[in-house]
């Protein structure tokens, strides 16, 4: 889900994907620009100011983040009116050097999906597990926050939130994931609903989980995934089974 970054620290980079996704850092860009072309005026070196814009290039279009986002988990549950998500996305900086980095959730709000009632991020574990609380921003329909890599480090990111639906449908965007102009090596993905309720449609094909409790899950997963899609599911509620007797029988 892949949004706009307006510092100027050399040493960040800006991204964002599925639904965590990157944004290009255009007013600080801008501002590199300007500043290479008045060094030009002032001194006509033309090589140092066309290495200066390369460098602002490099460090503030967030084209070139050295973090990769390689990995995600997401849990769907449709319960009470609500379509409630919990995502694990993992991130690597592949560089030697440590690296901040600006990420943003946007999410899939329309007149029949409302924002989100609920919002949580945190670092986590492999297995999920919360360890430390983050402390995001608004940022349009969305939250963005920000990340600090040691040269080499890997993180869990775990995304919880509550969406509620006016409709028996939902969607969990997908395409910001282009954002990272590389595919996801591995991605996961269930859709748990009620056992009254039934799968209509999903937008990608799902296969059935065996019965867990009262719930209904579906599953589907991918390797070197770059969605053109996003995922829409819908289902409906099954009918009522009224206890019926006839002729006095049963």
């Amino acid at each position: 889900m892949p949004f706009t970054g307006v510092d100027s620290s050399p040493s960040e980079s800006t991204a964002m994907g599925g639904p965590l996704a990157p944004p290009r850092r255009v007013s600080s860009m801008r501002d590199a620009l300007r500043a290479a072309q008045r060094f030009l005026l002032r001194n006509g070196d033309l090589g140092l100011a066309m290495s200066l814009v390369v460098i602002a290039i490099y460090f503030f279009s967030g084209y070139f983040t050295p973090v990769r986002f390689d990995r995600e988990r997401i849990e769907i549950r449709v319960q009470g009116g609500l379509i409630q998500v919990t995502g694990l996305y993992h991130y690597r900086n592949s560089s030697r050097l440590p690296t901040l980095l600006t990420l943003a959730v946007p999410f899939p709000i329309d007149a029949a999906h409302p924002a989100p009632v609920s919002v949580a991020l945190a670092e986590a574990a492999e297995d999920g597990r919360p360890l430390g609380e983050i402390d995001p921003s608004r940022w349009g329909r969305g939250v963005r926050f920000r990340l600090t890599f040691q040269p080499g480090e890997a993180k869990w990111i775990r995304l919880d939130y509550a969406q509620p639906t006016r409709v028996a449908n939902g969607r969990y965007l997908l395409t910001t994931t282009q954002a990272w102009r590389r595919p996801i090596g591995r991605a996961e993905y269930l859709l748990h609903l009620p056992g009254s309720s039934q799968l209509v449609s999903s937008s990608y094909a799902l296969a059935p989980v065996p019965a867990a409790g009262p719930w209904r899950t579906y599953t589907f997963s991918k390797t070197s995934f770059l969605p053109t899609e996003n995922w829409d599911f819908a289902w409906k509620e099954e009918p009522a089974r009224a206890n019926r007797h006839e002729g006095g029988q049963p």
